[in-house]
């Protein structure tokens, strides 16, 4: 063997005997049960010690070394969440922006203003745009240092938060600013999950302007202080948690949901033409010829496909001339055809970003942009399609709403005071109402393809049943006149619609479904996938769990 090979020969050897040492220390401990008759009794049984009071490596076989690296697995993440808790990381966090922005928020709160509001008023002559902007270099270095440092014990301590619904919002950089995300769904999750705004904006702020980034500075500031109440209120299961996006700190993370999200483009891009792309490359180089809107305009077979925002109205060239013209899109692409083609590639990228996020973190995707949640539903769409065509199957897409039942919108709880709900959990109330959807999203989560169409109808009936008694429950609670921090619970209700999606696949995206076969789109080698992605693959093939959203989309609220 060479020196090299000896090196880390000798390495190896010295993680295994910690690993092992590990193991004999939980056995003791009484942490760990063998089912009788399990083989690796045999093996343990036969583990040795040699002369020298070590362990005889030569007598530990792979069934050993694979407990004793699953054990010290697990010890390894307690022990690292031991370092901090999940609401020292949220106290420490919330401290720093409140350190840095209190002063605006206090003005921003005196003057009734809301975070926008609060920014364009910031961001009026040069000399507070300087001011601002002067160490926002730092700022947003402390903040990924701050994450590097304790997103992963942050992420493990919401991964092991068992036995409660936890909503991963999506869909967009942050909830909207005059809406509260915890207000709107806090009866219907336990515990939201919010991306950092400025990690997030790391990526895009390179191609804004001065003013623009002064402002979108002060409003990310603004909105999230709106949840430090929430989020670091003493409560033995949080409201709302801030965390990291792994993709921004694990660079390969990005690149593979972007490799996903050009596969479902792809796909939509497919639909929308009425063509069979053999690769991006030529969906591309077909949209580069599509160089006058009319042009772009006539290619389109399938109108429902186009889809910039659902606030905007006019014909496909209206549209598309409004979107040339935008600074969302104007920077980056400036041909008719590649704007169409390409315009679902984000927000297909977003969408698998959002779906394996949700199944790392044990939750389900909640979203209050109905434009993120389209291509959500069009993202799951397409996922169950790829399995039918692979089991040779049908019917496992499912969209289901409370507006489906009554042919409009329909009230529900998403008005909720911050100190309301802050109220309702500590008094232990209305758990009835935040499990109302539970078993219905429940039985959506714990299909798969082998096992959905026995249970369909149940399913659907189940989803029914629980949609209708949320309406029912609603009107007792109103009629009740319950009040809590001061707020009468009919102050809550909202009228808009509160929709599931759900693919049927047993995989939180149809890309993980090859990675066990060391392929995926343009098959790369599996050392190419990121680790934390193999890892989750794996789990997944142990659970085959589906994926399931929800939408709260507020129309009006309660004038009550």
């Amino acid at each position: 063997m060479s020196e090299e090979q000896l090196k880390e020969e000798a390495e190896y050897e010295k993680r295994l005997r910690r690993r092992l040492d590990i193991l004999q220390k939980q056995f003791k401990a009484g942490k760990i049960q063998i089912a009788e008759g399990l083989d690796v009794e045999k093996s343990l049984l036969a583990v040795r010690k040699g002369p020298d009071g070590e362990v005889d490596l030569s007598t530990v076989d792979g069934a050993v070394r694979s407990m004793a690296l699953a054990v010290t697995a697990m010890h390894d993440r307690q022990e690292l969440k031991k370092e901090a808790s999940l609401s020292e990381i949220q106290n420490m966090y919330f401290k720093f922006i409140e350190d840095n922005f209190g002063r605006f928020y206090d003005m921003m709160l005196k003057q009734n203003l809301t975070p926008h509001d609060a920014g364009r008023a910031l961001t009026q002559n040069q000399k507070s745009i300087d001011m601002l902007l002067a160490n926002i270099d730092e700022f947003l270095g402390i903040i990924t240092q701050f994450w590097e440092g304790l997103g992963e014990i942050a992420q493990i301590h919401v991964e092991d938060m068992r036995g409660n619904i936890k909503g991963i919002f999506g869909g967009d950089l942050f909830p909207s600013h005059d809406e509260n995300i915890a207000s709107k769904c806090g009866i219907y999750a336990d515990t939201i999950v919010l991306p950092d705004p400025f990690l997030r904006s790391k990526l895009i702020f390179s191609n804004y302007s001065d003013e623009d980034k002064a402002y979108y500075l002060i409003k990310h500031a603004m909105n999230i202080l709106q949840y430090k109440e929430l989020a670091c209120a003493d409560l033995e299961v949080p409201i709302v948690v801030v965390l990291p996006d792994q993709s921004i700190l694990e660079e390969e993370e990005g690149k593979f949901f972007h490799s996903l999200g050009k596969e479902d483009s792809l796909i939509h891009s497919g639909k929308l033409f009425n063509r069979k792309f053999e690769s991006f490359e030529e969906m591309v180089e077909f949209a580069q010829e599509l160089d006058t809107i009319e042009r772009a305009v006539a290619e389109v077979s399938d109108k429902s496909r186009v889809l910039f925002d659902t606030t905007w109205t006019g014909d496909i060239g209206t549209q598309l001339a409004r979107a040339l013209e935008s600074s969302h899109y104007k920077p980056f692409v400036d041909s008719p055809g590649l704007l169409l083609a390409l315009n679902s590639l984000g927000r297909m990228s977003v969408s698998n970003e959002m779906l394996i996020k949700s199944r790392r973190l044990n939750g389900s995707p909640i979203i209050d942009a109905p434009t993120s949640w389209q291509y959500l539903v069009w993202k799951m769409e397409y996922d169950a399609e790829r399995v039918e065509n692979e089991l040779e199957s049908e019917n496992l897409h499912v969209v289901k709403g409370l507006n489906d039942l009554g042919g409009g919108d329909m009230q529900w709880l998403g008005n909720i005071p911050p100190e309301s709900l802050i109220a309702i959990r500590r008094e232990g109330a209305m758990e009835d109402i935040r499990s109302i959807l539970g078993q219905g999203i429940n039985d959506l989560i714990e299909s798969n393809p082998s096992n959905f169409h026995r249970s369909r109808d149940k399913i659907f009936d189940n989803l029914t049943s629980a949609f209708e008694k949320h309406q029912k429950n609603i009107d007792e609670l109103t009629a009740k006149k319950w009040k809590f921090a001061g707020k009468d619970i009919g102050s809550w209700l909202v009228v808009g619609s509160l929709e599931v999606t759900a693919a049927i696949t047993g995989l939180p995206v149809w890309g993980m479904a090859t990675i066990a076969a060391d392929q995926l789109l343009d098959v790369p080698k599996l050392k190419e996938i990121p680790q934390s992605i193999r890892d989750l693959s794996d789990e997944n093939n142990k659970l085959k769990k589906s994926p399931v959203g929800m939408l709260f989309d507020i129309h009006k609220k309660s004038n009550r």
